[in-house]
């Protein structure tokens, strides 16, 4: 640098600050300017460049300064790059872009047609950086392409294959959009659900509650409208969850109709300007508007209208509890006409089991006629990684993944690397073992074998979970406990993250869950289950997993499932084994594999006719 302000490319005056934030630079990763360059300045340099600003915005560095200093450190990286490409070439080496390209490959495990084909660039381009061409500026969005492909760092590529004057900084990334995610971000910013609960709403819903969980109600109760307890939680009952709580056990059904509950009546009390009823918010608070046939029946409508006009299965909950709450024999509402005296007078019915028999009659019809018409999805689960469950064998896509995270591995060590070997074990056990989120939070291991996660005298992982901790308790897991084997590609990782990483994360002596937050992760003071894994993996799989905008721990079953059945067609008794669900629900998820399938055997079985063709 010195050399190039004696020979004007660099003003004299930008010297000494350009020194100055070296200095701060590797001072900031324990390095001093004696040290020998290594990654710190070459490929880890910009996931470095931006764990030093999210430094300089944590110490309140105003905008311009940060700016300024990623300007100077900008030119500390184009000079490197620079002489490691005037020493390759002296020395008949390969360059660093070329070896970059090169190390990527082998990390990667694929060749460079698979490779060309996988991040849209032609063979021949791709070909000829291998083997050393430079690429033209002309090529850069094919460089973007791949560094979004091996989840790097922008301009990563782009600095080693140019001097930094001829590239322009990396737009963001393009999002593909998904319909119900646009929808639903745009329905967030006009909430409407009843926010402030009166005393005497949750004393109703609390009794309701006990009514559906009780050994022996004092109000008839049909034998399938029992709610199940558990001490199976992710979290303990605070002030903010109340309402799935009852005597002190969590109520799994509670938690899901309970928003259904507040969406309801916060309609009723919103705006008629803005579709609600326009009731005053005083005046909804009871359940007994739910034998108001003509109040649920605008509701639904409306549900229909803000969905852009899909009958989806939130529509069709609604008239399944209205018809449930309003059975003449074992409704709860009918038993409880004293409810009625909580509506507004001019609301209350004359006589309230002719309300409740209304109210039931026309529920039970529309149910029946909106399960003859059909519902809609209004949310399309498997959108996100469409373009993976294309792939011939999905999984493919999962093991592309693993290489990506792997190749970028933190330099420093510490809890950024136990983050990192931590998110490697979830991945690929996710991928393994395809459990549902909550099933991986409470997944527990223990030194003695007595966990969830444990390993057996031959070496081998197994996960065991009992029956009463899934969803489906009352499904398909209802006859048998989860015992299954993990495979043995995760061994090695499981082995090292208990051993060497996990002992590194917050509260590693204080809990024996498998995975556990990092300090960044974790509300201050808080101990227990890692409550934002299913966050993790959405910016996991959002950075990681190739041409998908990130899915959730449930996303991974649909991959593993499509992958079973697509190399394995009409094997429906192990998707569903793996899955840990039944067959006929796994064959209703995934009926598009089943009439391909269908459709391939016939094309098989007529195929003498069809070559004559």
């Amino acid at each position: 640098m010195d050399k190039r302000v004696a020979e004007g490319e660099t003003p004299a005056s930008a010297l000494p600050n350009l020194k100055s934030a070296l200095r701060a630079f590797l001072a900031s990763f324990g390095v001093s300017t004696e040290d020998i360059i290594g990654s710190l300045l070459r490929r880890s340099y910009y996931r470095n460049l931006r764990t030093h600003v999210e430094n300089l915005q944590a110490e309140g560095r105003d905008k311009s300064y940060i700016a300024n200093r990623k300007s100077l450190m900008g030119k500390w990286c184009s000079l490197v790059t620079h002489l490691d490409r005037v020493a390759a070439a002296t020395a008949n080496s390969m360059s660093p872009f070329q070896s970059m390209l090169d190390e990527l490959l082998t990390q990667s495990q694929t060749t460079v047609a698979g490779l060309a084909r996988a991040a849209g660039i032609t063979k021949a381009t791709l070909g000829g950086w291998v083997k050393g061409a430079l690429p033209n500026p002309r090529s850069v969005p094919s460089l973007k392409r791949l560094e979004r492909f091996f989840a790097l760092e922008p301009n990563t590529l782009i600095t080693l294959a140019f001097e930094r004057q001829y590239f322009r900084p990396l737009e963001s990334t393009p999002t593909r959009k998904i319909p119900y995610r646009e929808r639903l971000a745009s329905n967030s910013k006009d909430p409407y659900r009843l926010k402030q609960i009166s005393d005497s709403l949750a004393q109703e819903w609390s009794e309701f509650v006990v009514h559906k969980t009780e050994k022996l109600p004092d109000l008839r109760r049909h034998a399938r409208g029992v709610w199940v307890t558990t001490d199976l939680i992710t979290e303990g009952e605070t002030e903010r969850n109340w309402y799935c709580f009852s005597k002190g056990k969590y109520v799994p059904t509670a938690s899901v109709v309970w928003p259904h509950v507040t969406a309801f009546l916060g309609w009723l009390s919103r705006a008629r300007e803005l579709g609600g009823a326009g009731l005053p918010s005083g005046d909804v608070q009871t359940l007994a508007w739910y034998s108001n046939k003509r109040m649920v029946h605008r509701y639904m409508k409306w549900l229909i209208e803000r969905a852009d006009g899909k009958m989806h299965e939130g529509v069709l909950d609604v008239a399944k509890f209205v018809a449930a709450l309003n059975h003449p024999v074992h409704g709860y509402l009918t038993q409880m006409p004293e409810l009625q005296s909580q509506l507004p007078e001019a609301y209350r019915p004359k006589e309230w089991r002719d309300a409740c028999q209304e109210a039931y009659a026309w529920a039970s019809e529309t149910k029946k006629n909106l399960s003859v018409a059909g519902v809609e999805h209004s949310r399309e689960p498997m959108a996100p990684i469409k373009s993976v469950l294309e792939l011939d064998d999905p999984l493919q896509a999962v093991a592309d993944m693993i290489a990506r995270m792997k190749s970028c591995r933190p330099t420093t060590g510490g809890a950024d690397e136990a983050v990192w070997a931590r998110d490697i074990v979830l991945v690929k056990l996710m991928a393994s073992n395809p459990l549902r989120a909550k099933n991986m939070k409470l997944l527990t291991y223990r030194a003695d074998n007595s966990g969830d996660l444990y390993r057996r005298p031959d070496g081998s992982w197994f996960i065991r979970i009992e029956k009463r901790a899934f969803k489906n308790a009352r499904g398909a897991a209802k006859n048998r406990d989860y015992d299954m084997p993990v495979n043995h590609a995760v061994w090695r990782d499981i082995e090292r993250y208990l051993k060497v990483y996990r002992p590194m994360l917050p509260d590693a002596n204080k809990v024996d869950y498998v995975f556990l937050s990092s300090m960044d992760e974790k509300p201050a003071g808080y101990i227990g289950i890692w409550k934002s894994l299913n966050r993790r993996i959405f910016f996991l799989t959002r950075r990681y997993l190739w041409d998908c905008p990130g899915i959730g721990a449930h996303g991974f079953r649909y991959i593993i499932g499509t992958a079973t059945l697509k190399r394995a067609p009409g094997a429906w008794d192990a998707a569903a084994a793996v899955l840990h669900d039944e067959v006929e629900t796994v064959k209703a998820h995934y009926a598009h594999l089943r009439s391909c399938d269908g459709g391939a055997f016939v094309h098989n079985l007529l195929d003498a006719a069809f070559s004559r063709m």
